[in-house]
């Protein structure tokens, strides 16, 4: 995930980039230390700062404008246009239609751009017609003063605590994204996103079908059979990603929809469909598997309770 929010900002010119770290911190320095000079880490300790103590505490190391994105989402929002937005406001805010069902708290534009209602944070008179029905994406660009109004230490939102805080003086303004934006943030989410990744129906910055021993997306074919151990008895029907030292012991059916991470290993007579194994891990033996992720030996089935249980 990180690999492609860094590369999302460099396709738009931004850097350097700092990335801000809490859990498994160890784990980030060390992935920034590979990606060169131009990606730095802010580590929040002992304490989580939250999404406005995070960009305070690394405020020395910002620039006067910048963009802030959430690692744990994967989408096309358009930077560039968040960055050019600030000639005229305080910060940007990529906002997206929400779609039935979704409770994220609703963001509302006047007819200037401005943010007029920010979910339950804050409502302010709009000036000409309102266009409701959109919520904040996490993704936005800002200008460096704007952190000043946070508390100087300590976990804050900058939210909550920032934009909510200025939100009269009509310089946070938002700009509708129409293209896809996929969070990952449960079980859900993390497989719907991987559907739409192997479908195309979102091109991301860098593309995972190189890394695939087999693989077919539409049109393309990555490698073949000969290329996996065991690929000749397997029945593949497309989309479906085949990741590099993936065994397959006996006869199976790779269905669409199924990603098969690299070193994973599948039993004789097992079949899936619309199935995200991880990176080693092992489907067993018959197992007939639809709509689920499969990781270290365990699946979770994704259906109206999510159920855990071996697989």
């Amino acid at each position: 995930m990180l690999d492609y929010a860094l590369a999302h900002a460099r396709a738009h010119g931004l850097g350097p980039v700092v990335v801000n770290a809490f859990y498994l911190a160890d784990q980030v320095v060390a992935w920034a230390e590979k990606q060169g000079g131009d990606v730095l880490v802010s580590v929040e300790a002992p304490d989580v700062l939250g999404t406005g103590g995070g960009m305070r505490q690394a405020q020395s190391l910002l620039a006067e404008r910048f963009v802030a994105l959430n690692a744990d989402t994967l989408c096309d929002v358009n930077l560039s246009a968040l960055i050019a937005a600030l000639d005229h406001a305080d910060a940007a805010l990529a906002l997206r239609p929400l779609a039935p069902g979704e409770t994220y708290g609703e963001v509302r534009v006047d007819a200037e751009g401005v943010i007029s209602k920010l979910a339950e944070h804050r409502q302010i008179p709009p000036v000409g017609a309102e266009r409701p029905g959109t919520h904040f994406t996490g993704v936005h660009a800002l200008r460096r003063t704007l952190l000043d109004v946070l508390p100087p230490s300590g976990a804050s939102c900058v939210v909550r605590q920032g934009y909510a805080k200025v939100l009269h003086e009509r310089r946070i303004v938002g700009l509708l994204h129409p293209g896809l934006w996929l969070d990952v943030g449960d079980p859900e989410l993390y497989w719907l996103t991987n559907q739409q990744v192997l479908s195309g129906a979102l091109r991301l910055p860098l593309d995972p079908l190189p890394d695939a021993a087999w693989a077919q997306v539409g049109a393309r074919q990555i490698g073949g059979p000969e290329a996996v151990v065991g690929g000749d008895k397997v029945k593949a029907e497309g989309p479906f990603f085949i990741g590099q030292g993936v065994v397959f012991e006996g006869d199976a059916h790779v269905g669409p929809g199924t990603i098969l991470g690299a070193g994973a290993r599948v039993g004789a007579g097992a079949r899936l469909e619309g199935v995200v194994v991880w990176d080693g891990a092992v489907v067993q033996p018959g197992a007939h598997i639809r709509r689920a992720v499969v990781y270290d030996g365990f699946g979770l089935e994704l259906s109206e309770l999510l159920t855990l249980g071996t697989r």
